[in-house]
């Protein structure tokens, strides 16, 4: 059912995030949203580590048709991809069981897939390959199928992110699309990882982008490559990580039984940092870490909106 209205003690009383109740309502019915958010009502989409990937599928296609407006999957991808194009599809790796859920990287593949992409065309990567297999992913490399690959040192010309010289990864370098698919989870440096973070697997140097609250993540995401490319971010909230992220700590773990999607990789990390927010404050603990100023910063930067009550959002249960 639409939660766009739900009742604020209740939502709040379900682990959803407090800054959501301030920003629009309900959505006029022609108008699309900006974030979308589903939830398993049943709650049965993840039971301890295992993912129940019919209904994980569930949610992303219906994150994705509610985001593009469409009832049809394949119509839905195509607002973001065409069958001609190459796709990137950037998870997250690096920590064990504070990885992007492979159930939930199979369902964007088959989106794509049902949009008319060549299973050929599609890459799927972060930074190296114990990353693939932290995550629960087999190596593919190209031939028949879709590409499963670390980069490796397999990186482009030096470019500067702000005042970080980096490379990005020719893995983005050779697509025409990219598919962003974060988790949601806290970060002791940075408050919260997400969409925008997500590209430190894009680079060889992540810990170059640190300072300053990771500020400079902003400036990497400002990048034309990634900026110009990112189609639609599909967020893996099966389960969140409050506290002690980006590694995994089994008391900072809360099951959320969801997806969220967003064109907009800022009000999709904005949205993270209140989600996360919320369940810090409903533990005791200060709102973040650390101020997430890559967030702000980003905004600033117009790569999208960091300010809730300008971001249309849709809550939906299935």
């Amino acid at each position: 059912m639409d939660r766009a209205g739900v009742n604020r003690r209740e939502f709040l009383a379900s682990g959803a995030a407090a800054a959501l109740l301030a920003t629009t309502p309900g959505l006029a019915a022609e108008a699309k949203p900006d974030v979308v958010i589903v939830r398993d009502k049943s709650r049965s989409v993840i039971k301890g580590f295992e993912v129940d990937a019919a209904i994980a599928k569930r949610l992303v296609d219906k994150a994705v048709t509610s985001l593009a407006g469409e009832d049809d999957v394949a119509k839905a991808w195509r607002k973001f991809v065409d069958p001609k194009d190459k796709v990137a599809v950037k998870f997250n790796g690096l920590f064990r069981r504070a990885t992007t859920h492979p159930e939930i990287i199979r369902a964007v593949v088959e989106g794509l897939v049902k949009a008319g992409v060549k299973p050929e065309n599609i890459t799927v990567y972060d930074r190296a390959a114990k990353d693939l297999r932290t995550t629960g992913l087999n190596a593919k490399p190209p031939g028949p199928g879709v590409r499963v690959l670390g980069t490796g040192r397999n990186y482009g010309p030096r470019v500067k992110a702000g005042s970080v010289a980096t490379s990005l990864s020719n893995l983005l370098l050779q697509a025409d699309v990219l598919v962003n698919v974060p988790i949601l989870k806290s970060h002791v440096r940075c408050g919260v990882t997400g969409a925008l973070k997500n590209h430190l697997g894009t680079v060889p140097n992540a810990g170059a982008f640190h300072e300053d609250f990771c500020s400079a993540i902003a400036d990497l995401n400002a990048l034309g490559p990634i900026k110009d490319k990112t189609r639609i971010c599909i967020a893996d909230a099966l389960y969140g990580l409050f506290d002690g992220g980006p590694q995994f700590r089994p008391n900072c773990r809360w099951d959320y039984y969801g997806v969220i999607a967003s064109a907009d990789p800022v009000a999709l990390d904005a949205t993270f940092a209140e989600i996360i927010k919320a369940k810090r404050l409903e533990k005791n603990l200060r709102p973040h870490h650390n101020n997430p100023k890559h967030i702000a910063r980003a905004a600033e930067l117009g790569l999208g909106h960091a300010d809730l009550k300008r971001v249309r959002r849709l809550e939906i249960e299935i």
